[in-house]
């Protein structure tokens, strides 16, 4: 894979994503969020705030408390707090969603990925 993937359902995708730097990141055709293991946010792409409408600063947040309390209450919450226990996690799943921008019944395509150093990535697109 080239230094810039832009497929999200590419196959080694989670072996590359951490790679990338900031910039790299924002530039991706969908959206990116870092969590660490507690499950705060360590990064949150210019495309997913685009797509989510969410304005206000994130890092350092509670992703399922603050952020996206619909992936906290839904049944995604056990299998993404199992990418975040270290285990080696790459799944895939679509969720309907009600957004910060008023967006209602948003269809997301949500892929999270185990990050090398513990924690994981949520990636999302927005399906038509």
């Amino acid at each position: 894979m080239n230094a810039e993937p832009h497929d999200i359902d590419a196959p080694d995708l989670a072996a590359t994503i951490g790679a990338l730097t900031p910039d790299q990141l924002n530039a991706l055709p969908f959206g990116a969020i870092r969590l660490d293991a507690a499950a705060d946010v360590l990064f949150y792409s210019d495309v997913e705030r685009q797509q989510s409408g969410y304005r206000k600063e994130v890092l350092g947040r509670a992703f399922f408390l603050e952020i996206a309390p619909c992936f906290g209450q839904s049944q995604y919450k056990r299998r993404i707090e199992q990418a975040l226990a270290g285990g080696k996690l790459d799944i895939t799943f679509d969720h309907t969603a009600d957004l910060p921008n008023g967006a209602q019944d948003v269809d997301l395509h949500v892929r999270v990925v185990s990050a090398t150093d513990g924690g994981c990535w949520i990636l999302t697109r927005i399906e038509d």
